[in-house]
């Protein structure tokens, strides 16, 4: 019998190695493109305008990807092309856009926002955006833990598009109190002798400069080995630290700063203690005492997902009110509601909050933060709101703050819901512009929209709507 050899399997596509090309537009993510042979060609660190030298780093079927090494001989650089704050600016994969003013970087996120919806909406004129302190913001950094030959700690971020990390011993977009134990934390571990399986760390700090501290692991740690983590970190200002399991063989997605806290991956709970607190402080509606406020104080634990930019995420909230205009004989849904970041502001002026959170831990937060802060009209439930179908409570008006992968079973239910008022508060306007014709196809119409700049100097956009309708009476 004859057998017949095996098919060769294609090999990779060779790379084409160095080339000077036109850099003719930007893209979504704040690459240039250039053409090439016919081909598309996303260049990292390029600007529109620019006639720059690259070398090939990737070969697609429908595209190329290349780095550029330099402005080409008698080239002139973008006017928009700004120095780098950071020293490893091209080294480390979590700043992509140093390179590019902050000025031209949010005014390109807004246009391509804009050619997103305007589909939807061609009169749409978008609201001023959310911005806010360009460096020092970062509250939260999820680290790569490294042990160095001499057995001594390291904390380092993901290079771009690699497993690698690079040391970072000092951080300009984190705020202080981050970068402090970031000096600090590898000393710190040292003196944790029996930590083989750490893997990451993340570290949080609260509105009152306190910090927490998210430790994954690949390999369980024994009981002496989370004692010894517990007793070497455990210094204040360090006032929360929890250990998790990831579950081992899992598929990883490599993170980038700006994806830091929005992943699901599956984990296990080891240790928790402790809690770090965000103050949220709310203009009153009484027209007696202007510029007066009520503060809402939300508690949480290093790892739980909160808005990473306080400051822009403070004036996320009074915009998505503003907007919403809750009424106190509404009753307001609070759509993948996390810790309660939208779901107490709402509190505060409508009748009755459904905060529904597919994690039974968060709902638990929620209805703790509101006691905390007496608010007995929250009602916080578990749901899953990324099932097929999605069975929601009787609602005035609702706000959406979902995932990346956006809401599309949650915008079907409320198509079929008495919701008349939607804010939709968004981390990729890709899904957002998709759920939207979810919405356009029941009857809401797309009122307003902003692009909010939360991630700063990366390609990161964030983006809130509002959609309305009106609904037939019955009678």
């Amino acid at each position: 019998m004859r057998f017949q050899k095996p098919a060769k399997r294609p090999g990779q596509p060779k790379l084409w190695g160095k080339d000077v090309l036109q850099i003719e537009r930007m893209s979504r993510e704040g690459r240039g493109i250039a053409t090439r042979a016919g081909k598309i060609v996303f260049v990292a660190g390029a600007l529109r305008g620019e006639q720059v030298q690259v070398q090939c780093t990737a070969v697609k079927r429908d595209y190329d990807e290349a780095r550029m090494l330099g402005l080409e001989a008698g080239s002139e650089p973008s006017p928009e092309r700004a120095e780098p704050a950071c020293p490893l600016y091209q080294d480390c994969g979590g700043c992509t856009l140093q390179h590019w003013s902050i000025a031209a970087q949010q005014h390109h996120k807004e246009a391509e926002l804009l050619g997103m919806l305007q589909p939807l909406a061609p009169d749409l004129a978008l609201d001023s955006p959310l911005t806010g302190p360009a460096s020092g913001y970062r509250h939260r950094l999820r680290l790569v833990a490294l042990r160095k030959p001499d057995k001594h700690y390291a904390l380092g971020l993901r290079r771009q598009a690699s497993r690698e990390a690079v040391i970072v011993g000092d951080c300009p977009i984190a705020d202080a109190a981050v970068n402090q134990l970031l000096k600090t934390l590898p000393a710190l571990l040292d003196n944790a002798p029996e930590l083989q399986g750490l893997r990451e760390i993340e570290i949080d700090g609260d509105s009152y400069g306190q910090l927490g501290l998210c430790c994954y692991f690949a390999a369980r740690p024994g009981d002496s080995a989370l004692a010894s983590l517990k007793s070497a970190v455990m210094i204040a200002p360090v006032t929360a630290l929890r250990a998790r399991l990831m579950e081992p063989n899992r598929s990883r997605r490599e993170e980038s700063l700006e994806d830091a806290g929005d992943i699901t991956a599956p984990w296990q709970e080891l240790h928790a203690e402790g809690e770090l607190r965000l103050s949220l402080a709310l203009p009153t509606r009484e027209p007696d005492k202007p510029g007066q406020s009520k503060s809402l104080e939300l508690a949480y634990r290093p790892g739980d997902f909160t808005q990473t930019h306080w400051a822009i995420n403070a004036a996320l909230v009074q915009r998505a009110l503003d907007w919403l205009q809750p009424a106190p004989d509404e009753v307001a849904l609070d759509l993948f509601s996390g810790i309660g970041n939208f779901s107490l502001p709402l509190a505060t002026r409508a009748g009755v909050v459904h905060a529904l959170e597919g994690d039974a831990e968060m709902s638990k937060r929620v209805a703790e933060n509101a006691a905390r802060n007496g608010l007995h009209n929250v009602r916080a439930q578990t749901l899953n709101l990324m099932a097929d179908n999605v069975d929601l409570p009787r609602a005035d008006i609702a706000l959406v703050d979902p995932p990346r992968a956006g809401a599309k079973a949650v915008c079907e239910a409320l198509t079929r819901s008495g919701v008349v008022r939607l804010v939709y508060v968004s981390c990729h306007p890709a899904t957002l512009a998709r759920d939207a014709r979810i919405l356009a196809k029941a009857g809401f119409t797309l009122r307003r929209a902003a692009a909010v700049d939360m991630f700063p100097h990366t390609g990161h956009s964030e983006a809130i709507a509002l959609f309305e309708r009106k609904i037939k009476s019955r009678g």
